[in-house]
């Protein structure tokens, strides 16, 4: 199978919807480091794009631009409070199984069998689309998620893109 250039195809079809090319973000260098932590012994938070919110919390706009907010939800959730708005994917296989774009519970199970150390207790999701203020996403929101995240102990993120 020939891989599909995805970059140049969503800069086709928005083009050809009359929208200028997209300024991707490329970095020479990453602040990556190793991790020496056993998965055993890590505290691992989640960070999903999905625009999974509680039914008691605002939803996210699925037609905003540039929206830096974000929820802040307990992992201790029931599924069956959680709800989703966003425009950018195939709801359908999330509504039957939040976990596939917001896999608390198999985190939880991860934990419980004892593959991690734990889950941090609360994750954080946001509604991902039309965000074109990059600087804006890095000096003010995630700083925030950070701060939260280094606040319960975590050790690690899995990040879940929608």
């Amino acid at each position: 199978m020939k891989p599909i250039d995805y970059v140049a195809c969503l800069n086709e079809m928005y083009q050809s919807q009359g929208f200028p090319p997209y300024k991707w973000s490329e970095f020479e260098s990453s602040p990556w480091c190793s991790f020496d932590k056993a998965l055993g012994d890590t505290n691992l938070a989640l960070v999903s794009s999905a625009g999974i919110f509680r039914e008691d919390q605002e939803p996210f706009d699925p037609w905003a631009v540039n929206d830096l907010s974000f929820r802040q939800i307990p992992v201790d959730t029931d599924p069956a409070r959680l709800k989703l708005h966003h425009n950018y994917f195939d709801h359908r296989d999330a509504q039957k199984d939040v976990n596939c774009v917001f896999p608390v519970q198999r985190l939880q199970e991860l934990a419980d069998a004892g593959h991690i150390g734990g889950v941090v207790p609360e994750a954080i999701t946001l509604g991902m689309g039309r965000l074109y203020k990059r600087t804006a996403l890095q000096k003010q929101t995630v700083p925030q998620i950070v701060e939260i995240l280094r606040g319960h102990g975590t050790d690690a993120v899995l990040l879940v893109p929608s």
